[in-house]
């Protein structure tokens, strides 16, 4: 360890920290631009410099590491004068279009001019043009405009070193320099759009969000993605009640800095809501266009229970299916009440695998999620049966089949499948999507999306992450914590939860392998529930997040 004084702030790092990290632990700000704490060092853009004690020039702080004693400003006159230069240079080009620009209110560039630049510029001649190579999709993700690009290299590098597939490279020479994919091939790997996600200015954006909302309106929220069991930490910004875009969140445990395009365009299909009331078949012989009628959640919530505790008092057959979509609140909560509430009640879970495992990079290794859901190994942390055909051949048809989550498209519309849980005399199914099996169940219930509910997945690697909600349930859906409460309550009061965060709560005094976690302990790092071994390397420790740009 050192101490280095930056700004007349002491503080100790490790020798060799880069100047940035030390800086930032220090609580100062170093305008930059090509760097950036996933890739590689490149002191390209020279916004960073910084004057150090004891050597005459300015230098880069992305290209500076710590050493003891060292003393290190970041705002005296010779690098405010550095930083006006640079930015003058920078701007000399850049089109002064920020009011159309999509990038604008998460642009370092317009953030760092504003802050580190000066008024005016000395060049006075007409700014560079790139025709034919502006607001054109290089790939099926992103769009490129070259007038924009200050040529920082990260979304070159990012090819080279993350995704590793090298779509990108420096065009032409000197003034005529230009990003562009190399010999014409797209911009397709399966984390294209973080290339967009690195890129400091608007030179690369996401076709999916271009022009859909202005940055400063939308609302964050932290999250996981659902795509699979990797469980990347992602960000969910929405406005309105609407989840605008999936953005990754810095976990080095999991996701590093980035996240595979599936998962990140899953976004939009949290916005569907088909299912808006709880709704009752009218009729059920020789009714096959399915006749349903909307009735109230008291209603709904009673006629469910109704017909459990009947099956339950007759001591027919009841078949819980709690897919490992659901949260571990919700899979604990249909374990509890068909263990503690029907008695006999039969639980499965259904573990789906993907259709091709998704990856992404994390801590310069390749993270793959094989199951096509996210909390596969919170279902078998919980001990639940998993099956395929959903009904175990015994007992004869069921008397009730409950499904928690309808809305996996592997369950959901598989003809086989539905015709096997149609057997039951009643099918109750929470879905937030219409399908084969809602067309098929006698009551169905409005399921809220994990983006409108809070909870925890465990991951593929065993790790507890927590989600939070980005808005309130839309058209009266409720998460399916609730709704299983709902009805668990109508059979006792071990069912009386109010929160997500008090199921945890009790789950968490219920499971050993919990070891009595709480809720805000988890944070936003999540907790590995690997049993610690002797000399085992301890967890990464996150550095300070970067954001988008």
């Amino acid at each position: 360890m050192g101490k280095v004084t930056i700004d007349d702030i002491a503080i100790e790092v490790p020798d060799g920290t880069n100047l940035m990290e030390a800086a930032r632990k220090a609580g100062v700000e170093i305008p930059h631009f090509c760097y950036h704490p996933g890739l590689s060092v490149v002191a390209q853009c020279r916004m960073c410099l910084v004057d150090i004690t004891g050597i005459p020039k300015v230098q880069p702080a992305c290209n500076s590491f710590a050493k003891d004693g060292m003393i290190v400003n970041t705002q005296n006159e010779k690098v405010k004068e550095a930083q006006r230069a640079v930015m003058e240079f920078l701007l000399i080009n850049h089109p002064l279009d920020c009011p159309i620009c999509d990038q604008a209110g998460e642009c370092k560039l317009q953030d760092n001019s504003f802050g580190y630049g000066q008024g005016g510029s000395r060049y006075t001649i007409s700014k560079r043009q790139y025709p034919g190579f502006d607001r054109t999709a290089i790939g099926p993700h992103v769009v490129a405009d070259m007038t924009r690009c200050i040529q920082c290299t990260r979304c070159i590098r990012f090819c080279q070193e993350i995704s590793e597939t090298g779509e990108l490279s420096f065009q032409e020479r000197g003034g005529r320099t230009l990003v562009w994919t190399h010999e014409g091939r797209p911009l397709d790997n399966e984390m294209s759009a973080c290339a967009a996600d690195v890129c400091p200015v608007g030179a690369l954006t996401v076709k999916e969000f271009r022009f859909r909302a202005r940055v400063w309106y939308l609302e964050k929220a932290n999250s996981i993605c659902a795509g699979c069991d990797v469980g990347c930490n992602v960000t969910v910004e929405s406005k309105d009640k609407i989840a605008y875009r999936f953005l990754p969140r810095q976990n080095f445990s999991v996701n590093d800095h980035w996240m595979c395009d599936y998962g990140r365009f899953l976004v939009e299909d949290f916005n569907r809501r088909d299912v808006k009331a709880p709704r009752r078949r009218a009729t059920r012989d020789g009714d096959p266009a399915g006749s349903f009628e909307t009735i109230s959640f008291d209603a709904a919530i009673d006629a469910a229970a109704a017909s459990l505790l009947a099956a339950k008092e007759s001591k027919k057959r009841i078949v819980i299916v709690a897919p490992a979509s659901l949260p571990t609140e919700a899979l604990w909560l249909a374990k509890k009440l068909a263990v503690e509430a029907l008695g006999s009640a039969e639980i499965v879970t259904f573990i789906p695998k993907g259709e091709k495992p998704h990856r992404v990079k994390n801590q310069k290794t390749w993270a793959e999620g094989i199951e096509g859901v996210p909390n596969g190994a919170g279902a078998r942390l919980l001990g639940l049966a998993e099956s395929t055909n959903l009904l175990p051949e015994k007992g004869g048809n069921p008397e009730v089949v409950l499904v928690v989550d309808g809305d996996l498209a592997s369950l959901s519309q598989d003809p086989n499948l539905v015709k096997n849980l149609r057997k039951a005399r009643t099918l109750i199914v929470l879905a937030r999507l219409d399908s084969q099996l809602t067309a098929a169940a006698d009551l169905v219930f409005p399921l809220a999306p994990h983006t409108e509910s809070e909870g925890t997945f465990v991951n593929g690697r065993r790790r507890l992450q927590r989600f939070d909600r980005a808005f309130l349930p839309l058209d009266g859906n409720r998460p399916a914590w609730e709704l299983l409460s709902r009805i668990g309550r109508l059979f006792g009061e071990g069912f009386s939860f109010v929160t997500a965060a008090a199921v945890f709560e009790a789950m968490s005094a219920a499971v050993p392998s919990l070891g009595g976690i709480t809720f805000p302990s988890i944070g936003s790092e999540g907790i590995s529930l690997e049993p610690k071994t002797a000399g085992a390397a301890p967890d990464p420790k996150p550095a300070p997040e970067e954001k988008k740009n």
